[in-house]
């Protein structure tokens, strides 16, 4: 069965609130697909993953690469899910 969760972000960014929930995510052993609204967004976010935290690490990828099947976290703007994700954004 789907389970479905709603975040509402109030007064807070999505650049503030998704890389916490990615990393409880991966503590769960989920894969994941943050699905965004355009490529332009997707490289965005692909660069704000890298550098959010001097303290964290994010591996992620975007769906175009090659072995984005093997991605914990996948960047996309399509509505596919390339490494059978549990979890999409």
């Amino acid at each position: 069965m789907t389970e479905v969760l709603f975040y509402h972000l109030q007064n807070m960014t999505l650049e503030s609130v998704l890389p916490p929930l990615l990393e409880k995510s991966l503590e769960r052993g989920w894969r994941v697909v943050v699905q965004s609204t355009s490529q332009e967004r997707a490289e965005t976010l692909d660069a704000h993953l890298w550098t959010y935290s001097d303290d964290s690490f994010l591996p992620h990828a975007s769906a175009r690469v090659a072995d984005a099947q093997d991605q914990p976290i996948v960047l996309s703007i399509e509505e596919s899910n390339p490494n059978r994700a549990n979890v999409r954004f």
